[in-house]
């Protein structure tokens, strides 16, 4: 007869992802995420397979929570600048809290992992994506709406509100004064127009 399940699947890679993203892959060992998670081996390998496995669970994990919940505004269909001044605005209010602090899960495994891992690197390629389409939308919305004072390649400047992005993440990691990231949104907004 199978045994129960003594935990709640969700609530563990919730703490898996967690411990992943305050520590890394390579720095987390199983004995962490047994400790850390609160749940046997048995019950980790039985539910999520092998730490690699557990990690692909986690960005998922994040991506469909963490993620979605920030750009959600971003991609609603009617999106323009307001929502891309607000996403910044929450990045900014954000990078000053406990979590904030931690950078992005997925930018972390970018320089961590993705060199070493394809399954990994195609979900980091896969999140980037997902960013500049959302940028893209609203950029082309904004345009649409004419409220640009110049006339902007979307694409280009898509992928480089995404670039910006990602330069923020690595700078809330770095625990810079929110005053340089304040003023580090403030110059790539201010080249919209």
């Amino acid at each position: 007869m199978p045994r129960n399940k003594e935990f709640e699947p969700e609530e563990a890679l919730d703490k898996a992802m967690g411990v992943f993203w305050r520590k890394g892959y390579f720095d987390t060992s199983i004995d962490d995420l047994v400790q850390q998670v609160g749940i046997s081996r048995y019950g980790l390998y039985g539910t999520f397979g092998n730490k690699q496995e557990l990690f692909l669970a986690s960005l998922d994990r994040y991506r469909d929570t963490f993620v979605a919940q920030l750009i959600a505004d971003l991609e609603t269909p009617n999106a323009s600048l307001a929502e891309i001044q607000s996403f910044f605005e929450t990045f900014m209010e954000l990078s000053k809290t406990e979590r904030g602090k931690l950078g992005c899960f997925m930018c972390n495994t970018a320089t961590e992992l993705a060199l070493h891992d394809d399954r990994v690197a195609a979900k980091i390629d896969s999140h980037i994506q997902r960013l500049t389409k959302a940028f893209r939308k609203a950029l082309s919305n904004a345009q649409q709406g004419q409220e640009f004072k110049s006339n902007i390649n979307i694409d280009d400047f898509a992928k480089y509100l995404t670039g910006v992005t990602l330069g923020l993440c690595v700078y809330a990691r770095s625990q810079v004064d929110p005053k340089t990231i304040e003023s580090y949104v403030r110059v790539a907004l201010k080249t919209l127009g």
